[in-house]
């Protein structure tokens, strides 16, 4: 590789410094920044493009020229924003490159040498194929690191905050605490707490900076539910252990008396539900309406697999709810989704199911009298 190839592809290779915040307004974000740090040499004859993180499309071009400051306008307030920044170095000034290195550096291998330290080769796009190598006479760097940042407002708001916590954006969470505190527990209108936002997206990133910043790992929502029942119901397994290792307790309830053991059910998991046993959950908790999570298994169309785990685990099959239903009176009246007996479940819980019924019918339909001596087995 002759030495102007070398200094194509290590520009191409290069990336320069995330653009830094220098100012920030209701609509609008100030950003600097430097060119590349191997190439600082170029600083007079660099082009740049910034560009911003939008929807349709993914980034959109807000910036492009010779300046190394840009201020972007326009933009919605208490709003967090993403940038990205990269060098292109114009086509009339890549065959002065080397002459330009060797000005700065002084030699060949000086320039070699420090140029290397500074910059790994990576495969880039332009490089694909002999042709484009032809095409493409200018250079261009590879993409900076973002750089998250938002709008002012008159000071940060819930709504804000929240949106933030949604996104995961964590550096700007801290941010926004630092001039705020008390926003860590807010409830903005939709009643969802941002640790209990953060639990429903199954962020586990952005549940484990607001548990370290101080979130209330018990905080209950209007309905009594807590974030552990969230977890719990949504089957983030790694939030439940950050939740249970922060304070949150098994044995809360929401306002129908749920427990973490009854939305452990009605998650429908077995996973989640040896999990919350685990962790020492009771598998004969009661509701308000005197339901076990067994009972609410069977009665909410739990699968065979879960019921089955439940009675193994100790589940009382006998119980009664409030208004005088027998557990095995629910399970004889479910149904599945053809309108039929669910002949599987009944199996689990009743131990006066007709087995022996059950094993001659299965023989009659299969017609295999050496299954049914099987199944006796």
């Amino acid at each position: 590789m002759d030495f102007d190839e070398f200094l194509r592809r290590k520009f191409r290779s290069s990336k320069p410094v995330a653009p830094g915040v220098v100012e920030r307004s209701k609509n609008s974000v100030s950003l600097l920044w430097q060119p590349p740090s191997a190439f600082v040499f170029l600083e007079h004859r660099l082009l740049y493009q910034l560009e911003r993180r939008d929807k349709i499309p993914p980034w959109e071009l807000v910036y492009s020229g010779g300046r190394t400051s840009k201020t972007i306008d326009n933009l919605p307030p208490r709003h967090p924003h993403k940038f990205r920044l990269r060098a292109v170095l114009r086509a009339s000034d890549v065959d002065a490159l080397s002459s330009a290195a060797l000005t700065h550096h002084g030699d060949v291998n000086t320039t070699v040498t420090n140029i290397t330290q500074l910059v790994e080769d990576v495969q880039c796009a332009d490089e694909d194929s002999e042709q484009n190598r032809k095409d493409r006479s200018w250079l261009v760097s590879q993409w900076s690191e973002e750089t998250w940042t938002s709008t002012e407002s008159d000071g940060v708001s819930a709504v804000c905050f929240c949106m933030a916590v949604r996104c995961g954006y964590i550096k700007q969470l801290q941010a926004m605490l630092e001039e705020r505190p008390e926003l860590i527990d807010i409830v903005p209108s939709n009643g969802l707490s941002p640790l209990a936002t953060a639990v429903r997206k199954g962020d586990v990133n952005t549940v484990r900076f607001l548990l370290q910043a101080g979130a209330a790992a018990g905080h209950a929502l209007a309905a009594g539910q807590t974030p552990l029942h969230l977890a719990v119901l949504a089957g983030h397994l790694p939030i439940i252990d950050l939740l249970l290792d922060n304070g949150a307790d098994l044995e809360t309830r929401d306002i129908n008396g749920l427990r973490a053991e009854h939305y452990a059910a009605d998650s429908g998991s077995v996973q989640v539900v040896r999990h919350v046993l685990a962790h020492g959950g009771d598998t004969n908790v009661r509701d308000h309406n005197g339901w076990t999570p067994l009972f609410r298994a069977i009665c909410q169309g739990a699968s065979t697999e879960l019921v089955a785990e439940l009675v193994a685990r100790g589940s009382d099959v006998t119980v009664r709810d409030r208004a005088g239903l027998a557990l095995l009176d629910a399970a004889r009246l479910l149904r599945d989704q053809n309108g039929k007996r669910r002949e599987s479940v009944l199996r689990v819980v009743d131990a006066r199911y007709p087995r022996e019924a059950a094993l001659a019918h299965f023989a009659r339909l299969t017609g295999k009298i050496s299954s049914l001596h099987a199944l006796r087995k």
